[in-house]
């Protein structure tokens, strides 16, 4: 052989094992818990849009609140913390999103999170909320939890635990067992 043969041949191995150990590095950050979320909702209770996220663990992040400052996740460490993300221009996400303002005031257990991951909301559904909505524009949040649909729903404990992770419509019956399970027992 050669050594310009030897060179590419080099070269490409070495390109081999760096990206098998990017591969295995990307994937050692991933918990994976073949429990997570299989008793939190009963199945009558969810429409078949619903789609459980495997694989999801607790991450931190950023995102901005009304008045533009910014909130850190961490920051909600004393109470479990149900994150919804959402995009007005989604029908799914925004029924959602008014089914969680209109139950937020029974679960003062939790911290809510509702998420816009848009960079704007209509004037007319903002008026319509009594929950505050906050605002990942870089979506810092969505790529770090590896949302790929909305509305997502995260359910966190006060551990910092991720319960339980789905997309999707749900109903207002099964969002009411989740945060009954969520405000009780974390």
């Amino acid at each position: 052989m050669d050594k310009k043969t030897i060179v590419i041949l080099i070269v490409s191995i070495l390109f081999l094992v760096g990206a098998i150990g990017v591969y295995f590095f990307v994937n050692s950050t991933v918990k994976i818990d073949d429990n997570v979320g299989k008793e939190f909702v009963l199945p009558e209770e969810e429409p078949s849009n619903t789609k459980d996220l495997d694989n999801i663990t607790y991450v931190d992040f950023s995102f901005e609140n009304n008045e533009g400052n910014l909130v850190k996740l961490s920051e909600s460490k004393d109470k479990a913390t149900m994150i919804l993300f959402w995009n007005p221009d989604n029908k799914d996400s925004v029924d959602v999103l008014k089914k969680i303002d209109s139950m937020n005031e029974n679960y003062e257990k939790i911290n809510f999170y509702m998420i816009n991951t848009a960079e704007d909301m209509p004037k007319e559904l903002e008026d319509s909320l009594t929950i505050d909505v906050y605002y990942d524009n870089l979506n810092e949040g969505v790529s770090k939890f590896y949302i790929t649909e909305q509305p997502a729903m995260i359910y966190i404990q006060k551990n910092n635990e991720v319960l339980h992770a789905k997309t999707g419509l749900t109903t207002t019956d099964a969002l009411e067992a989740n945060f009954d399970i969520l405000s009780e027992n974390f």
